[in-house]
């Protein structure tokens, strides 16, 4: 994941996060995101001990085997894969 060194700016004090995520799955992005903001926040209190610690956990299986929300311990019935049980009809229109 990027840290605080690597989302800063030359002039001090400046952080761009969340542009440079990747991935597609919305919770690894998540999770990501959220890695990058503690990280620099943890730079601007002055403590960069904890903004160059990396503390990121991403599930073994892949990002689509969990739970299916960063926080959620109980495990999805996906079975690990990231799309739908079944698939889904998408209307479009009125008619």
């Amino acid at each position: 994941p990027h840290g605080h060194r690597e989302l800063s700016h030359p002039e001090a004090g400046i952080y761009l996060v969340g542009m440079k995520s990747y991935g597609r799955a919305p919770t690894f992005l998540a999770m990501t995101g959220y890695e990058q903001v503690r990280s620099v926040a943890a730079a601007l209190a002055g403590d960069l001990e904890a903004a160059d610690r990396t503390e990121l956990t991403l599930p073994e299986t892949g990002v689509c085997g969990g739970a299916g929300l960063f926080d959620d311990p109980a495990p999805s019935d996906t079975k690990g894969s990231c799309a739908t049980p079944e698939p889904a009809l998408v209307q479009l229109g009125t008619g």
